[in-house]
């Protein structure tokens, strides 16, 4: 095989693709790696303690979103963007289920990690497939996607039982039926 400066120069290219993209993934990892004490979603044994949070509600004026407020029910926090394909497919399944059992003790919170503003989230919620959506809506600001173990893939959602705690972690779309069965779980056995 014949070297020359053109096969050189591939080489080169590729290992230096390799190298950025190496990168790109301890950029993303490293705050798993270095700040174990900031994770507190992480389990150790059975349940975790869900981590508090306040903020105020973007589609209900003057209504605080925080889980002190709801203790004693059922809570599906639930980390979204109005940009992710997955999060607007759930949406409709999520808003379904919550007017279906809000009555039963089960609440909603969407925490939204848009960059783009409160006003642009509200414009969505409002419109998104006719205004759909009637659940609280928040915005997850960096220390509360910190405290629940930093937030790098969407959806993400965390179902608490009525101690307050974290029973359930799921990346991705919540799979149809999964919610109607673990809430029947909680709900039967009044965690």
């Amino acid at each position: 095989m014949k070297i020359n400066k053109r096969n050189i120069q591939i080489v080169k290219s590729l290992i230096f693709i390799l190298v950025i993209v190496f990168i790109s993934i301890l950029i993303v990892k490293i705050p798993y790696l270095l700040n174990k004490k900031g994770y507190a979603v992480k389990k150790s044994g059975n349940e975790v303690l869900a981590p508090p949070f306040s903020v105020s509600s973007i589609n209900y004026k003057g209504k605080m979103l925080s889980l002190k407020n709801y203790r004693g029910k059922i809570v599906l926090v639930n980390f979204w963007a109005t940009w992710c394909p997955p999060c607007r497919h759930e949406i409709p399944r999520l808003e379904k289920f919550y007017k279906l059992h809000k009555k039963d003790g089960f609440v909603l919170i969407g925490l939204s990690v848009n960059n783009q503003g409160k006003k642009y989230v509200l414009h969505f919620v409002k419109t998104f497939k006719g205004g759909i959506i009637t659940y609280p809506v928040g915005m997850a600001d960096y220390s509360i996607q910190k405290s629940y173990g930093y937030i790098y893939e969407i959806p993400q959602s965390f179902l608490i039982n009525r101690k307050g705690f974290i029973v359930k972690h799921i990346t991705g779309e919540l799979p149809r039926g999964y919610l109607t069965y673990e809430f029947n779980k909680l709900n039967g056995s009044k965690n």
